[in-house]
């Protein structure tokens, strides 16, 4: 039996998958076994991985109708035979002795649940601190639940930076949420991390995350800020919901739960230029937070925390939603982190400094260049069929 499953949903990443896949088969770890699910991609992906399975019968190859990087993943947790599961996007790099290090982690801690770890962006060129900080990672083991791990720590959002125990996820029936285009991570972490019975974090980086795709849908619903926050709204829905299942609105939970979501949303609805666009999705967090939350719980919550006053301004009233669409962002900025805060924001400069101790920032923002490197699928097939091979792999 493999020590590790490796996990690669595949669409349409052109020729970087090959390098992925080289930087896979090369583990130091020989005993791992690499699903690759092929979400219906159009750029002869399928095919690359059909000639890599050929060279490598360690890689398994599914083919399937498109259906998103989620379901993707879901069928590669249902196919994995490993006890741990190392999730990889199919244009990133994996370290040589990534695999190696995760089974010698499981095997010498056998309670753990998870394992997170620290990551390098590349290119370094279009990087930004808010990235390089969320995903380096200090030594920490968490056991049983903790506030502190899910909202203190880096351990968030990805999945990628991180292998979970086979049996953990099979048992607490968690999968990836099908049918959110964007933040589905966010949901799987609150998932995982919120059930595992030991987390172990470590600071070595196991793991390359490639930044130079132009046309992920990150950086495509990024230009669209409405269809994005929208997207947001899907995202703090299906959060609180399992936050519900898990029992965790009441007490200090609830409380670290409604600050996150409100950072998650809130000043972005306020930034947006059309005051019927800010009428609409303010209405629509107002509806959401109110199926979880009652005006009384969030009162009692968040007790002095300077968030109050608009978060309740926004959700007291059947007004609430026309009140706070009519809010200057500065104003709100200002009663929550100070007006130092306001002036900064203003001078554009809060993104790398208000933001990152408050975790204002949560996508992969890159500089705004036209950088594309993305060798040419068919470069990347004639070099794999330039490769012998090998009789017995």
């Amino acid at each position: 039996m493999p020590q590790v499953s490796v996990v690669i949903p595949v669409y349409n990443v052109g020729g970087n998958l090959l390098a992925c896949l080289d930087s896979v088969s090369s583990q130091t770890l020989s005993d791992i076994e690499v699903i690759c699910v092929d979400d219906g991609s159009t750029d002869e992906s399928g095919r690359l991985l059909d000639l890599y399975a050929e060279r490598d019968k360690r890689f398994v190859v599914i083919h399937k109708a498109n259906a998103g990087v989620s379901a993707a993943r879901n069928v590669g947790i249902e196919r994995a035979t490993a006890p741990h599961i190392f999730f990889v996007d199919a244009d990133d790099i994996v370290e040589p002795d990534a695999c190696e290090l995760i089974a010698k982690t499981f095997s010498e801690d056998p309670g753990l649940d998870i394992i997170k770890f620290s990551a390098e962006p590349f290119p370094k060129e279009l990087s930004n601190p808010w990235l390089e900080s969320t995903i380096t990672l200090e030594n920490q083991v968490f056991d049983g639940y903790s506030d502190a791990l899910l909202f203190e720590t880096n351990a968030r959002p990805f999945p990628w930076n991180g292998a979970y125990r086979t049996s953990f996820l099979r048992d607490n029936h968690i999968t990836f949420p099908v049918g959110l285009t964007l933040g589905e991570d966010q949901v799987f972490s609150f998932k995982t991390l919120g059930r595992s019975a030991r987390t172990r974090l470590m600071s070595e980086s196991l793991y390359r995350y490639r930044l130079s795709r132009k046309n992920s849908a990150m950086t495509l619903v990024s230009k669209r800020p409405v269809e994005r926050l929208n997207k947001h709204l899907d995202v703090i829905d299906a959060i609180l919901e399992d936050w519900r299942d898990q029992g965790r609105l009441d007490g200090e939970s609830g409380r670290a739960m409604l600050v996150f979501v409100c950072s998650f949303v809130m000043l972005d609805i306020l930034e947006l230029k059309k005051r019927a666009d800010r009428y609409d999705l303010a209405s629509r967090f107002r509806d959401i937070l109110l199926r979880y939350y009652s005006v009384q719980d969030m009162s009692v919550l968040l007790n002095e925390d300077r968030l109050k006053k608009p978060l309740l301004s926004l959700c007291s009233a059947p007004t609430g939603a026309d009140v706070f669409s009519r809010m200057s962002i500065y104003t709100v900025v200002s009663s929550i982190y100070g007006y130092k805060a306001a002036l900064m924001r203003w001078a554009g400069t809060v993104r790398h400094t208000v933001a990152l101790p408050y975790h204002l920032m949560r996508e992969k923002l890159t500089p705004d260049v036209d950088y594309d490197d993305v060798p040419s699928m068919e470069d990347a097939i004639a070099e794999l069929e330039s490769r012998e091979i090998p009789g017995n792999v």
